[in-house]
């Protein structure tokens, strides 16, 4: 096995985890409650859901020597595409219900933003975002990864080392920017709510155009 192999593996993870519908899907659950702390746990475990699917069917792939069916990714394109419309529609919503006040913290003044919609828990951010990450898995370029390693690595072990590692590269760097963009969404709030609200906007209308895009590809 190439001493090379890891490494290339965790850089790949990390930048595959950059691409356009992963960052709208993660932005849209850190909108709902931007903290650090929170986000960077919601962009780990999109990544886990994310890695479990690759491991997992690609190592079968990898041991048995097969591919994926040509078909199988447009459909798979298609479903991530309605999926990030609906994350996107249900931020615009949720934008438009926020509303908040000011607080007095020793010398400084904090715009603290409530949301009354209900149905927004811990618990099922992270699972939805597991769920999110293992479909992503199997959409666009991560059919792709899932055929690579066999090509890059040469071996059935070997191949399921390079997915592993890539899982890793790919947890780590959507953990980071999950916490990255969790602080950016949490300093708007210390703005005002009108601020916060055009953040949370965005971050939907970006998933709905990039949901669109996916679509078109798809189809």
């Amino acid at each position: 096995m190439s001493p090379l192999l890891i490494p290339t593996a965790l850089a790949l993870g990390a930048l595959h985890s950059f691409a356009p519908d992963h960052l709208a899907a993660v932005s849209v659950f850190v909108s709902r409650r931007p903290s650090w702390r929170h986000a960077l746990g919601l962009g780990a475990r999109w990544g886990m859901g994310h890695s479990l699917t690759v491991v997992l069917v690609g190592g079968t792939l990898a041991v048995l020597g097969l591919r994926l069916p040509a078909r199988f990714s447009p459909l798979v394109e298609r479903a991530v595409g309605v999926t990030l419309i609906v994350l996107g529609v249900l931020a615009v919503a949720r934008a438009a219900r926020l509303h908040g006040h000011w607080h007095q913290h020793g010398g400084d003044r904090h715009w603290h933003v409530h949301s009354h919609l209900r149905g927004e828990s811990h618990e099922h951010d992270h699972r939805a975002l597991l769920g999110i990450g293992m479909l992503h898995g199997l959409a666009g370029t991560g059919a792709l990864v899932v055929a690579l390693p066999v090509a890059i690595a040469g071996s059935a072990p070997a191949a399921l080392v390079f997915l592993a590692a890539f899982g890793v590269g790919t947890i780590v760097s959507m953990a980071l920017f999950g916490a990255a963009a969790g602080w950016l969404l949490g300093a708007t709030t210390r703005v005002s709510g009108w601020v916060h609200g055009v953040a949370v906007s965005v971050a939907g209308a970006i998933s709905v155009g990039v949901g669109v895009w996916w679509l078109i590809a798809g189809g």
